[in-house]
């Protein structure tokens, strides 16, 4: 949450269950039409994802680690394809 400063969050479990340094999280709100600031979502995320199209479009840029997506080479942005 942007209007918090981070030196107000618990970050005991950070190391666990943080977002990792692969991606960078813009890059993933970007991606899915996620806009933190005006706290609201992209309509239609969830028909992109059960169409199979999602799945479709970023199998192809699966990492050689086999760990995910490779978001760098991803230059798709769900609110401008389906808004």
């Amino acid at each position: 949450n942007p209007e918090i400063p981070l030196s107000a969050w618990s970050h005991v479990k950070e190391k666990n269950y943080g977002c990792g340094r692969v991606r960078d999280v813009s890059k993933f709100f970007a991606t899915f039409g996620i806009h933190v600031l005006e706290k609201i979502t992209e309509k239609g995320l969830c028909d992109f994802v059960v169409s199979g199209e999602m799945h479709g479009s970023f199998l192809q840029h699966l990492r050689p680690d086999g760990m995910g997506i490779d978001y760098t080479k991803i230059n798709f942005r769900f609110h401008e394809k389906y808004s």
